[in-house]
């Protein structure tokens, strides 16, 4: 009988439709498909690798079926690869859809100016620790705030978390990126927000003396609404004989951008609040009240008919954020208040304030802000906790210890 010819297949043989699959020198195995041609005509091929020949070939078929189901096309291999092209990609796909349009508008300037004019050009394998931390380093030093420097952090960290998914990158250089406080600053980024003690008592006194803007700024003051929430305050949602308002909705303003994420239109609607939390019913006190009866027959006395608390007394419509901010820019040039940093938002800011002042319970306060973690509070208003409340602490465990030490030991039967 003859004898039938033994024949050995080559460790890195390629079997039936399993592309160009072989082992390396230091045992792994690799594969490659073609994804592409250049146009010089030269394949474009991906690579893929695992620790069998079985694992590759099955990334190798997967990718094979990808050719053939979406074409060259959508298989190529990326050549922009430079941070502001990845990232643009990424937060309209991924981020923007989840933002209220005020933020979208936020986070996009924040791209623009700041991210994209310094790191944008450069290929995402080259943006390493020490350059993001040089580019940080560079923010403190300009001054930029606190809150806007960690918002500028958490959306690279999330977008290089993105990266390294995707395999741009293999680690995320965010990592080891610290953000150092800015020296010479003695007090908060947040302390300047409120009304400064020393002038509050004139802020108010002025203000009694504006027929318009004397319950607008009572009303921000005694309730700490937010400007949007105060613009679109209707007379249905407010009861003074319960002495209560109801927040219900507010003023959204939505943005329409362009391909380069500039704002091309703008406009304003009632809306949501700002978060769910926000909804909410507050308790007002008497002067409120006062304020808001006796605005209430100014608005009969001068044919102002509107549903709006405080509309645009020309035309009854809902007045406008930026017309309420004009009528206090006017106000504080009248009294000199220029150089005070007073803003729609200081009155809100100084509702929280008096109410910590007076040491009332931090998780009453951020329900009443509307907060949704009583931490947002505290964070904001951390300055409040000044040396006073460090004494009367101080005073309380001296009367808590004075009154322990004094009480008569007890009998002990005698042994």
């Amino acid at each position: 009988m003859p004898q039938v010819k033994q024949t050995k297949t080559k460790a890195g043989r390629r079997g039936n439709n399993e592309g160009s699959i072989y082992k390396r020198n230091d045992g792994r195995w690799t594969g490659s498909v073609t994804t592409g041609y250049k146009t010089d005509g030269k394949p474009i091929r991906k690579d893929v690798y695992g620790k069998t020949r079985n694992d590759v070939a099955a990334k190798v078929a997967k990718m094979t079926n990808e050719v053939y189901t979406k074409g060259y096309a959508a298989m190529a291999v990326r050549t922009d690869t430079t941070l502001q092209t990845i990232c643009k990609e990424w937060f309209d796909i991924f981020i923007a859809p989840g933002l209220a349009s005020v933020t979208e508008e936020h986070r996009r300037m924040m791209m623009r100016n700041h991210i994209f004019a310094e790191l944008g050009s450069f290929d995402i394998k080259e943006i390493d620790t020490k350059r993001l931390q040089r580019f940080f380093n560079a923010k403190v030093k300009a001054g930029l705030s606190a809150d806007f420097i960690a918002k500028m952090k958490y959306l690279l960290n999330k977008f290089f978390n993105y990266a390294v998914k995707q395999h741009y990158i293999t680690a995320n250089p965010m990592d080891d990126v610290v953000i150092r406080k800015a020296s010479g600053r003695a007090t908060s980024e947040k302390s300047g927000k409120a009304l400064r003690p020393e002038i509050r008592e004139n802020v108010f006194t002025w203000v009694m003396e504006n027929p318009i803007l004397k319950p607008i700024v009572i009303t921000f003051t005694l309730t700490g609404l937010r400007p949007q929430e105060l613009i679109a305050l209707k007379w249905e949602n407010v009861s003074l004989e319960g002495k209560s308002i109801s927040i219900k909705q507010a003023v959204n303003r939505t943005c329409e951008f362009d391909n380069e994420g500039n704002v091309i239109a703008k406009s304003v609607t009632l809306g949501k609040t700002k978060t769910p939390k926000s909804v909410r019913t507050i308790i007002v006190p008497d002067a409120v009240v006062d304020a808001l009866t006796e605005w209430q027959e100014y608005c009969i006395s001068n044919n102002i008919h509107s549903e709006f608390v405080f509309p645009n007394t020309n035309t009854g419509e809902m007045r406008t954020y930026s017309g309420l901010r004009s009528c206090l820019e006017r106000f504080k040039k009248r009294h000199g208040l220029q150089d005070e940093g007073i803003s729609l938002y200081t009155f809100r800011h100084t509702y929280a304030t008096i109410l910590l002042e007076q040491r009332e319970n931090p998780k009453i306060v951020a329900n009443l802000m509307g907060h949704t973690r009583v931490s947002t509070t505290l964070d904001l208003y951390s300055h409040v906790v000044d040396d006073e409340v460090y004494k009367q602490t101080a005073k309380t465990l001296d009367s808590a210890f004075n009154s322990l030490t004094k009480k008569n030991p007890p009998d002990f039967p005698q042994v």
